[in-house]
């Protein structure tokens, strides 16, 4: 699981499943008994991640606990090719990918329900709208030649700036 993981984090799903098993110390044979198909084995690499891309900070404004949960999961995910690569180039109908969306829209509708109260987001923003933002913001950084942290919150604010209260007439 460790060279898979190291493996996919630096080469992302392209890696070669021979070069997996090589980095591991065992057969292909082997590898494939333990994770009959490549598919297999990604979600054994990443699902854990999945469930632990965001959560809205507590304690903070609806847009303030987005701009620090988009910029925290797109600074970790820069780490992980795959991830990056799962939740950016698969279909949007993967189950990796329709779990990360099931998950960002709880995040979507908790920061709808706080912006009740502080009014930080627009009134027609939707826990959709949310999670497609940060599944965006995913597929920028997957294209960004080098994603520095002050890129990824260029983009970031470039996003919220959509979700905000306008305050054009």
């Amino acid at each position: 699981m460790k060279a898979a993981e190291e493996a996919f984090r630096q080469h992302g799903l392209s890696v070669d499943m021979r070069a997996v098993a090589a980095a591991a110390g065992v057969g292909i044979g082997t590898l494939y008994r333990h994770f009959p198909t490549r598919e297999d084995l990604v979600q054994a690499v990443t699902g854990a991640d999945l469930a632990a891309l965001a959560h809205l900070p507590a304690r903070t404004s609806a847009i303030d606990g987005l701009r620090e949960l988009f910029t925290g999961a797109l600074a970790r995910l820069t780490a992980n090719k795959a991830m990056i690569d799962l939740l950016a180039g698969g279909p949007p109908t993967g189950s990796d990918v329709e779990r990360c969306l099931a998950h960002l829209r709880t995040v979507g509708r908790e920061a709808i329900e706080r912006s009740a109260t502080d009014r930080t987001l627009a009134p027609d923003v939707t826990a959709d709208d949310i999670a497609y933002q940060l599944l965006g913001l995913i597929r920028i950084v997957q294209l960004i030649p080098d994603p520095a942290p002050a890129a990824i919150e260029h983009q970031v604010d470039i996003a919220l700036r959509g979700l905000t209260i306008s305050t054009r007439p």
